[in-house]
């Protein structure tokens, strides 16, 4: 891929506070799990001192090394930094909006919580100005914590703000309780105040060890505890 590189004389790099650490061979810098990544908007090259260089526009490059950097105000917090090769040698970049490795074609289902955005592009630069409201979507390809999903309109892109599970299993049973059981909104955490005593429950959907059921308060989570013994049939 030709790559499109436009230089900048002056830039002024400030996104809140940065604290750049000059970077030296140590154990915070390793050879990286995924070998590119891919940049959706112009990204700055900085040198070793946090110098910059100059700005990559948006394309897949190779990773060389992978590293961190504190940003922040105070103690701030530690984001990835990528050295890659450029025409002025070699360069380091900290993307705000990128995805490592390639897209993973997928047949595995997305559980949404809150209303979300929906784009036509992976990078989500492009949005479609229509959003989703919690529900269950079928994803086509997964790129990290970004979904390409079945949508009435076609497929779309979607990288959930609020909670969700990937790789829900939607399935017909009844599963047996023997003990009362917590009611959640979700596998969080998020308690409904509501309970079920022993009973057969039908369920909808699943999620590692964790089932979904309609209630009068809507969908609803539960978990069975270890000591529980359960059974579970298919219709």
């Amino acid at each position: 891929m030709k790559k499109r590189l436009v230089l900048v004389i002056t830039l002024a790099f400030c996104v809140g506070t940065l604290v750049w650490v000059k970077y030296s061979a140590s154990a915070e810098t390793n050879t990286p799990k995924e070998n590119t990544i891919t940049l959706f908007e112009n990204t700055t090259l900085l040198s070793d001192n946090g110098n910059t260089l100059g700005i990559l526009a948006p394309q897949t490059v190779t990773i060389l090394k992978t590293s961190q950097r504190r940003v922040g105000h105070g103690e701030g917090y530690f984001v990835p930094i990528y050295q890659i090769s450029t025409w002025v040698g070699k360069a380091w970049i900290m993307p705000f909006n990128a995805a490592l490795g390639e897209q993973v074609p997928s047949h595995a289902n997305l559980e949404l919580f809150g209303v979300e955005p929906i784009y036509f592009d992976p990078g989500l630069t492009n949005p479609t100005w229509i959003q989703l409201a919690p529900q269950t979507v079928k994803v086509k390809s997964k790129w990290g914590d970004r979904y390409l999903i079945e949508t009435q309109k076609g497929d779309r892109w979607i990288s959930p703000r609020y909670e969700s599970l990937y790789g829900v299993e939607e399935v017909d049973r009844e599963v047996q309780l023997q003990s009362e059981i917590k009611l959640l909104r979700s596998p969080s955490g998020l308690e409904t105040g509501a309970a079920l005593s022993p009973q057969k429950v039908k369920v909808n959907a699943v999620w590692r060890d964790w089932y979904r059921t309609e209630s009068w308060l809507g969908p609803v989570w539960f978990k069975l505890p270890d000591t529980d013994t359960t059974i579970e049939q298919s219709k």
